[in-house]
């Protein structure tokens, strides 16, 4: 997968992580995932989850990103058959229409992570997200991009 991107000036653009970790000025331009923002997450308690702080699954995210659907196919059966990963929730958003979702498609897994080291580092517990994009709807992540997203979920009270 493709799960690295990076900054050139204005652009991005997606490099494998077997190449960016092996690369310092590489790895030292990758962009990660941001946690949440507080107001987001407080919006999304009292639109979504009737104040159930407990329902709120997305905190830490971050996504892999795919050239094709296979890749990200074989991917998704990985995770849900590893030993050590326990899935929560999934939702297949490859399957809604263009105009639901500004363009944008994903699967979206939220697991745990499980086993004796995960226990021992006090993190079975914890809940996150991990977003699974093939590389064109990748591209639809940009600010102009996410503020048509914005626009789309606003219009439906996500």
């Amino acid at each position: 997968p493709e799960d690295g991107i990076l900054e050139d000036q204005q652009n991005f653009f997606f490099v494998k992580w077997s190449d960016a970790k092996q690369d310092p000025s590489m790895l030292g331009r990758v962009q990660w995932t941001a946690m949440k923002r507080h107001s987001r997450a407080i919006e999304k308690l009292l639109r979504s989850y009737g104040n159930a702080p407990s329902r709120l699954c997305d905190l830490s995210r971050n996504c892999l990103i795919f050239d094709n659907l296979v890749d990200l196919t074989n991917c998704l059966g990985i995770i849900v058959t590893d030993e050590h990963v326990r899935v929560e929730r999934l939702k297949n958003r490859m399957r809604h229409k263009a105009d639901e979702t500004a363009g944008y498609r994903d699967v979206c897994i939220n697991l745990m992570v499980t086993g004796k080291e995960a226990q021992h580092l006090g993190c079975d517990q914890h809940m996150c997200e991990v977003q699974l994009l093939i590389k064109d709807f990748a591209l639809l992540k940009s600010v102009e991009g996410h503020t048509r997203y914005v626009k789309a979920r606003n219009t439906i009270g996500n």
